[in-house]
């Protein structure tokens, strides 16, 4: 689907959340040392979830209050990335985090609420609308960090991917 102007639309995502609490720094998302290894997503959330990557699913969503702090390279996304997690909701992301997410078209979105979201509730993520919804409780959140420059390199991501390839 395509705006206006031409370009590819954002589709909206939706995915169970998976609630991590106050702060989920990079080794957390993989473990120190593992972020180079062959398959990270089968890492993913192991330091503090040891049997997190048989449960989560495709298209599920991380919350936190705050992620991604002491990220150094693209590991951490990568392992994100392999597990097929759509999107990363925090009330504060980790700005080489968010740098490495925002190349690899990883939607990571800052919203004042994140802490009242649980694991198991269904989000809808509307990245056009800059909003994330929580379908469980109907609890509405404006997305605080998605500006024009982000939303367009989102909307490159998905030019960029091949069909049927997940962005």
């Amino acid at each position: 689907m395509s705006d206006d102007a031409g370009h590819e639309r954002c589709p909206i995502l939706t995915g169970r959340a998976w609630a991590f609490g106050l702060d989920v720094p990079a080794e957390c998302i993989v473990p120190p040392g593992a972020a180079r290894a062959k398959a990270p997503g089968e890492l993913l959330m192991t330091p503090v979830d040891p049997g997190f990557p048989t449960r989560v699913k495709r298209g599920d969503i991380l919350v936190a209050a705050a992620f991604g702090a002491d990220t150094t390279d693209e590991g951490p996304v990568r392992a994100v990335l392999e597990a097929g997690i759509a999107a990363v909701v925090a009330s504060t992301i980790d700005p080489a985090f968010a740098r490495h997410a925002l190349a690899a078209g990883l939607p990571v979105l800052e919203i004042y609420e994140a802490l009242g979201i649980h694991t198991g509730e269904v989000l809808r993520v509307d990245l056009e609308g800059a909003r994330v919804v929580n379908l469980s409780s109907g609890n509405r959140y404006p997305i605080r960090n998605l500006d024009d420059a982000m939303l367009e390199a989102y909307r490159r991501n998905l030019e960029e991917s091949e069909p049927g390839e997940p962005s």
